[in-house]
């Protein structure tokens, strides 16, 4: 995996691995920004709260974002007026911004030095044919008492045909800024945290409470659990795995840009391109895809250069990284009770690629449930809803990408004979099935069973970032079998350097 600006600026607190079985109130599976800004806002609570996470603490999709704070998220509040109602709408940019305010707010109060910037978000189309739909978004936000205005130029090296300008947003470094809130939590007795601590089963107790069984092999029982790890690792009949999609998107940083916006932009049409500064750096992200469906991710990095060399007249890339983010199927996050019958599981996921005001609005909405509190969110982003004509036709749609995915992958004949070069990968069939082949630059080579352990889909080779994709739920795994990012939490079935001779011919 390719390490993001983000991490390779920030010095990130480490934390020991669950080494027995433990007791708390709350636990917290997932310590990105909703599980940490979750535990600050309950720090006081006098509850017992356990914050684990698979990996280190944020090195997961938080790490890997542009980093954007805003309600200007494309052309949507249209549609959202249109599928749940105007009070819906409306309350679905109050909860970005307070969000936004919320994170200014604890920056201030703790003093944390993390970029943070008050800027313009934009959206903008190149397309005269996009002016009509820009006009009446333009005034779906007026009507919901949206800080925005139409403006037909922006600070950009290239022309636009018109814009929509959300006043008061926000940008930052999320990593330091996490990394104040977890220096905070560093004088509370009642929070612990703990990393390298995978989530991998739940288990109901008679008193209601539940016991999460970790991979190496402790409990943490807990009287109620929050999944904010991503992609949800339990569902209960929630059945939300059939309802939010997997979208991977990349990101350079570059230097020496002709010009340094001032401002935040995407565009509204496709390939679609984020542009936001940080420092001295010009981050420029797009290229969405399912995952396991491009078949050279690389393709999509030189895409993104390109764009940099032509309209910013730079090649001095920094960093590469990509990210993958949930896709929920009516475009609004899923955080609350993982169903109406659940009273102690909570679930927040589905950002829709807005994660840093999203992640944020579902810690503030969770800490209320927790606390017992009424939200005037909690239907709104109820993951038991199913509320309009848009999800019911976009839940068809998706599980119908799902399906097609997984019966591909079972058709797949692979190679009989391969011939490998170094750091390339191929698929092989075998008389078990179907098997990943991976060269690495030393030449020692790397075989792993390429069916998901989530749900049994066909993995591909991604070239750029040398990883196994899943493109059903998007589970990731290194070339060595390791999962890298779930829903899947059991590693691939790994052979090295065992390979049959008559099925594999090197090219030395």
């Amino acid at each position: 995996m390719k390490v993001p600006l983000w991490l390779d600026t920030t010095v990130v607190p480490s934390y020991h691995s669950l080494c027995e079985d433990l007791s708390v109130d709350v636990c917290i599976v997932g310590a990105g920004i909703t599980g940490i800004t979750l535990a600050y806002l309950l720090r006081d609570s006098g509850l017992k709260i356990a914050l684990i996470d698979s990996d280190q603490v944020i090195h997961g999709t938080t790490a890997y974002t542009t980093a954007k704070l805003t309600a200007g998220q494309g052309l949507i509040y249209q549609d959202l007026i249109q599928n749940v109602g105007y009070d819906g709408a409306k309350l679905y940019y109050e909860s970005q911004q307070e969000a936004i305010d919320f994170v200014a707010k604890t920056i201030h109060d703790l003093k944390i030095d993390c970029d943070f910037v008050r800027l313009p978000h934009y959206v903008f189309t190149q397309e005269a044919s996009n002016l009509s739909k820009f006009e009446a978004e333009y005034e779906a936000c007026r009507s919901l008492n949206m800080d925005c205005e139409l403006v037909e130029s922006l600070d950009l090296p290239f022309p636009i045909e018109k814009a929509i300008a959300f006043k008061n947003q926000a940008q930052f470094h999320p990593l330091k800024y996490l990394v104040g809130l977890l220096k905070a939590l560093a004088e509370y007795s009642n929070i612990l945290i703990y990393e390298h601590t995978t989530a991998c089963e739940m288990v109901f107790n008679e008193d209601q409470s539940s016991s999460i069984i970790t991979s190496n092999g402790y409990k943490v029982n807990a009287k109620r659990v929050v999944q904010a790890c991503h992609f949800p690792f339990y569902d209960d009949g929630s059945l939300l795995f059939s309802k939010i999609e997997m979208s991977h998107s990349y990101l350079i940083a570059v230097e020496n840009a002709s010009s340094l916006p001032h401002g935040m932009y995407i565009s509204y049409e496709s390939p679609t391109r984020s542009i936001r500064t940080y420092q001295n750096f010009l981050l420029i992200g797009g290229e969405n895809h399912r995952p396991g469906t491009v078949k050279d991710t690389n393709e999509n990095y030189e895409a993104l250069i390109n764009f940099a060399k032509e309209k910013f007249q730079t090649d001095a890339i920094s960093y590469e990284w990509s990210t993958q983010d949930v896709v929920s199927i009516d475009h609004m996050p899923y955080i609350g009770r993982l169903h109406k019958d659940c009273l102690n599981q909570f679930v927040a996921t589905g950002y829709c690629k807005w994660g840093m005001s999203n992640g944020t609005a579902a810690a503030l909405l969770l800490n209320q449930l927790i606390r017992g509190m009424d939200s005037p969110y909690t239907a709104l982003f109820s993951p038991s809803r199913l509320n309009s004509k848009m999800a019911i036709k976009n839940l068809i749609a998706y599980n119908s990408k799902i399906a097609f995915e997984y019966i591909k992958g079972k058709l797949k004949l692979g190679e009989k004979n391969v011939e490998l070069g170094v750091d390339e990968a191929t698929i092989i069939a075998t008389n078990e099935g179907n098997y990943g082949l991976y060269k690495d630059k030393e030449g020692l080579l790397y075989l792993v069973d390429i069916t998901c352990p989530h749900l049994g889909c066909e993995l591909a080779f991604n070239t750029a970032e040398r990883t196994w994709d899943c493109p059903c739920h998007g589970s990731r795994f290194s070339y060595t079998g390791e999962v890298i990012e779930g829903p899947a939490h059991q590693a691939l079935s790994c052979h090295h350097n065992k390979m049959n001779p008559n099925i594999f011919r090197s090219d030395d």
